[in-house]
């Protein structure tokens, strides 16, 4: 051996051998190259979407804004779609409908003025109908004899 300064890599792996330039195991320079260029069009193209997208916006909103300046009394005015409409709270309908169903059932109230017609609270007409009776159907018992068929569209026969 020589009393040259021998390296420690060059124990452990020998040293390089005369003219060698890199390692042939090392990545080909031609694909970090290649990887380095489409890396590159790949962020051309990602800034072209965001600016284009920006540009977009920007364009739709300067849009409004000249209606806006063309329009000032329409800011904030919405227009609603022909009629029929969706309900927007459906419960909400259905709750109001029955809390106003409720309070006409437990009140007093004209049902027809002219008439003489009136409505009184179930509870009262219930009281009143023990107090006075049932009426009862003056046609006899022949009425209970009817039987509707399953597929009678609403005939019926008497039964046998």
């Amino acid at each position: 051996m020589s009393t040259e300064h021998v390296s420690p890599h060059d124990l452990e792996y020998g040293p390089n051998p005369p003219g060698a330039k890199y390692e042939h195991t090392d990545i080909d320079v031609s694909v970090g190259y290649k990887f380095a260029l489409w890396l590159s069009v790949a962020m051309l193209i990602s800034v072209g979407i965001v600016y284009g997208t920006f540009f977009f916006f920007e364009g739709r909103e300067r849009a409004a804004s000249s209606e806006a300046q063309k329009y000032p009394l329409a800011i904030g005015q919405i227009k609603n779609p022909p009629l029929p409409n969706l309900r927007k709270q459906p419960f909400k309908d259905v709750y109001e409908l029955r809390l106003s169903e409720n309070e006409k059932l437990a009140a007093y109230g004209w049902v027809d003025k002219e008439g003489g017609v009136t409505r009184i609270p179930i509870d009262r007409a219930m009281e009143v109908m023990l107090q006075r009776g049932f009426p009862a159907r003056s046609e006899g018992g022949n009425a209970l004899n009817v039987v509707t068929q399953d597929s009678s569209s609403g005939r019926t026969v008497v039964p046998r």
